[in-house]
């Protein structure tokens, strides 16, 4: 007869037919022979192998308690593991989610860009510099960190006695959406951190703990008559187990290391771009300013020479020639240079162009 505990294959308990057979022929034997001598018939429980079910009993309840340690530690892993699983994806998809709200916030950027370009507010003009003022108030408002000097403070009392430019009111609508796109990257930032933390908790306190292992050894003392095999099986798969769980952790750190790489790559890009922008306005700013310099050395000179010429002609140039005649030549050559005095100021307006 073959008893399998619990409906477990890796531990089968046989119980020999032959030795139950030769105990029920000692039984009949003794209980013949009392009979014998007293007529009356007598059983021996010892005699009938209830020992040997006895002795069984107690190694299937072993095995049983045993198996039941060994899965009750199998299933806390399991679910540590798909707690651990949820936790990553959940990651995965707030990493991805911050990552479009990025790029929705750096469109605004360009589009306030275009609207300045549009409007052709200078960058250094008062305009602007009240509507970067007021965009770091509401950032102030947001609790983003940002602090205000006196000065700003005063600035903006003043600003709020006048009304907004139509550009100043657009770049105004465009930021108020960043501001909301970037107050969720601060929440969704806060819930990665959190998550990481949990996931890193998580697989300290395993490893600290060692369910599996010490559910083994709990089986180990429970079960010391059973089968090396089964306990050599399940020791086995435990170390696949944690085979597995390690290369994840250097899959996981890899992975971590790639994508901070990423982002400072995307970082430095951002920087250099904002870089050349600044380095383009500095020099169109200084362009500008060394063509307004030769305007007015120009204006000066013809001014100098037109008065030059006005003093020759209430001279009468000395007596050279008729005064008619030169006076004449001296208007037409201050027309001349009137107009050459136009054509250069229309140079310098084209080049500014």
């Amino acid at each position: 007869m073959v008893i399998k505990a619990n409906g477990n294959e890796n531990q089968v308990i046989s119980v020999s037919s032959a030795a139950r057979a030769r105990a029920e022929e000692r039984a009949a034997g003794r209980a013949g022979g009392k009979e014998q001598q007293s007529g009356r018939k007598t059983i021996f429980a010892g005699d009938l192998g209830l020992q040997q079910d006895m002795l069984t009993q107690r190694k299937m309840r072993a095995q049983k308690q045993a198996l039941k340690m060994v899965q009750n530690a199998w299933d806390g892993d399991r679910k540590i593991d798909g707690n651990v699983a949820e936790m990553k994806d959940k990651l995965v998809q707030l990493r991805q989610e911050m990552a479009d709200n990025l790029d929705v916030i750096a469109e605004g950027d360009a589009q306030k860009e275009a609207l300045r370009q549009e409007y052709d507010v200078e960058m250094d003009s008062q305009e602007q510099k009240d509507l970067e003022l007021l965009e770091k108030e509401a950032d102030y408002m947001r609790g983003f960190g940002v602090t205000l000097t006196e000065e700003e403070e005063k600035r903006l009392e003043e600003l709020k006695e006048q009304p907004l430019t139509e550009y100043q009111q657009r770049c105004m609508t465009i930021d108020s959406y960043q501001g909301e796109v970037e107050r969720r990257n601060r929440t969704i930032n806060d819930q990665i951190v959190g998550y990481n933390g949990a996931v890193r908790e998580t697989r300290l306190e395993r490893l600290k703990y060692h369910e599996m292992v010490d559910g083994q050894k709990k089986a180990d003392k429970v079960m010391a008559a059973a089968s090396k095999e089964a306990i050599g099986l399940l020791m086995d798969e435990a170390k696949d187990h944690v085979d597995e769980e390690l290369e994840e952790t250097r899959e996981e750190a890899k992975e971590k290391a790639e994508e901070k790489a990423e982002q400072e790559k995307k970082i430095d890009e951002r920087k250099e771009s904002q870089e050349e922008v600044e380095v383009r306005i500095e020099e169109n700013r200084r362009k500008n300013e060394e063509q307004e310099e030769l305007r007015k050395d120009a204006e000066e000179r013809s001014r100098e020479d037109a008065d030059l010429l006005e003093d020759m002609v209430d001279a009468g140039m000395g007596g050279v020639g008729s005064t008619s005649d030169v006076q004449s030549d001296i208007k037409n050559m201050l027309h001349k240079m009137k107009l050459l005095e136009e054509d250069l100021k229309g140079s310098i307006v084209d080049d500014e162009v």
